[in-house]
């Protein structure tokens, strides 16, 4: 492959990439859509000068009729704020800003029925737990701990394990 052919590969990832949240955003559900926009309010509100967009979802969202938890990856672009345009999604704002924090929102039901809209650079959103953690638990999409090979039990014909001294 010739190194004018390889580069223009390179570009076009390259611009696809750097593309693909404008697009994420665009084919999320509304019901999802409308807490990204939530915590792009309250981002736009406190961090910089410039426009902060969408990124990605950092987990998979839950929303229900009685219950919603949204966490985000927002990011500082080279765009200027723009009071008139709104702090919503701009399309042609998805490029970002050399050397700044992603941002890592929050937005859910808390335990007590209020909503929580948390936003901290991506860096300090351990240290937020205490906050995040009123709002119930997220879903996952694996199981912490679960079974090994230790805890299950062969059939009667077989050897049992379930304790380090059966094997």
């Amino acid at each position: 492959m010739s190194a004018v052919l390889k580069l223009l590969l390179l570009s076009a990832v390259t611009l696809l990439v750097s593309a693909q949240g404008s697009e994420n955003y665009q084919n999320l559900s509304e019901s999802i859509r409308i807490h990204i926009d939530k915590a792009l309010d309250k981002a736009n509100e406190y961090f910089t000068n410039h426009y902060v967009a969408y990124e990605s979802l950092l987990s998979e969202p839950k929303i229900t009729a009685d219950d919603f938890y949204v966490n985000v990856r927002l990011m500082v672009t080279t765009c200027k704020k723009d009071k008139e345009k709104g702090y919503g999604h701009r399309v042609e704002c998805v490029k970002q800003k050399p050397k700044t924090p992603r941002i890592n929102c929050l937005v859910c039901k808390k335990k007590n029925g209020e909503e929580l809209i948390d936003c901290v650079r991506q860096k300090d959103a351990k240290s937020r737990e205490r906050i995040r953690s009123s709002c119930p638990t997220p879903p996952r999409s694996y199981r912490h701990g679960g079974g090994s090979i230790m805890s299950q039990t062969g059939g009667d014909d077989g050897p049992q394990s379930g304790c380090p001294g059966c094997v």
